[in-house]
């Protein structure tokens, strides 16, 4: 499941990936991910271009992802965030304004 810079423009995010790719993948799916994509760990200190969170099945499997192929907004929000890069930074402390912002809206008409 797409997230980070992977799903920034499918919620809104104004950034492009490059060489990156960032997601989510179930426990039990990992070696298939990996072998399907030819995809090996970094070796020796080289930061690789792509990040995997890898979620623990029993986590997985009671989030509702069904028919899913990008990470919920305040998820790609966050990892976005955690970025080192200055402009994925903003992008999510952004998302993550927009979303607070989004939730006090509806809090206010249920009022």
């Amino acid at each position: 499941m797409r997230s980070g810079i992977s799903a920034a423009g499918s919620v809104g995010a104004d950034l492009l990936p490059g060489r990156e790719a960032d997601g989510y993948v179930a426990e039990s799916e990992l070696q298939d991910f990996l072998d399907r994509h030819v995809l090996h760990p970094a070796a020796g200190g080289i930061e690789g271009n792509v990040r995997l969170r890898v979620v623990p099945d029993d986590v997985w499997n009671n989030l509702d992802f069904s028919g899913r192929s990008v990470a919920p907004k305040a998820a790609v929000a966050l990892d976005l965030a955690g970025e080192r890069d200055a402009r994925s930074h903003a992008a999510g402390k952004s998302l993550l304004r927009e979303i607070d912002r989004e939730n006090k809206k509806r809090l206010k008409r249920r009022r």
